[in-house]
């Protein structure tokens, strides 16, 4: 695994694959702006509980959708229906509430695609990711979008990535996968034979499994690793 940016990709990738959630934009942080305001108003009067808990307990769930909120919220002793009822409500009302891409996302995303086929692979509902694509305003650069609910299949199991291979006509030799998921992420698309870019934004230490072929800190040193910032023939 290398995390030097200075590096480039022996054989550049024809096809370049992205992930979506705190990969393209930040799905992490923009969670936790929502579950606080749905979970907030549902802690009114109860003491002894504290906000930061409840959220950290959803978010640890990763899982999309307010299905478990129920549960979450009557481990800290909220059961009353009209309380869990109104949280649900306020996050379905404002579900993509601080949702944005990163910084360089959409300057790299066009960079690339000046070159390169890109495309995209998320788990998730087919509405919930769909809607987030036209959100961020980045649908329209990504005809090749494979979503997990749609296809029945999820990262990381390798089907998906063969299947996004077969649609652009590529080879596993000849692609990359850009994500932050080491386990879904990194090990699912090295399974199907995939170069594996692992985004470590955090700078937090490899957590173990199958490693990536490549580190990088942000989207932008994809330029350099692509082999684009020189000029192309």
């Amino acid at each position: 695994m290398s995390s030097n940016s200075a590096l480039r990709i022996a054989g550049p990738p024809k096809l370049v694959l992205f992930d979506l959630d705190d990969t393209l934009c930040d799905h992490s942080a923009s969670l936790r702006v929502r579950l606080r305001m749905a979970f907030g108003p549902a802690l009114d009067g109860m003491s002894g509980v504290d906000l930061n808990d409840v959220v950290e307990a959803s978010a640890a769930r990763s899982i999309a959708g307010t299905e478990h909120f129920a549960d979450v919220l009557g481990e800290f002793g909220v059961t009353e229906p009209e309380r869990i009822s109104g949280a649900v409500q306020r996050y379905i009302g404002d579900r993509y509430r601080g949702l944005k891409l990163y910084a360089e996302s959409l300057e790299v995303i066009q960079a690339i695609r000046q070159w390169k086929q890109i495309g995209l692979i998320t788990n998730g509902p087919s509405k919930i990711q769909r809607d987030k694509l036209v959100w961020l305003d980045i649908a329209h650069l990504f005809p090749l979008a494979l979503v997990s609910e749609e296809e029945g299949i999820a990262k990381p199991d390798p089907e998906i990535f063969y299947r996004a291979l077969r649609l652009a006509g590529s080879q596993p030799e000849d692609a990359v996968y850009i994500g932050n998921d080491a386990r879904v992420d990194v090990a699912g698309a090295q399974a199907a034979g995939l170069t594996s870019i692992w985004v470590n934004r955090s700078g937090r230490p490899w957590p173990g499994g199958t490693r990536p072929g490549y580190e990088i800190a942000d989207l932008r040193s994809l330029i350099p690793l692509l082999g684009l910032d020189e000029p192309i023939d």
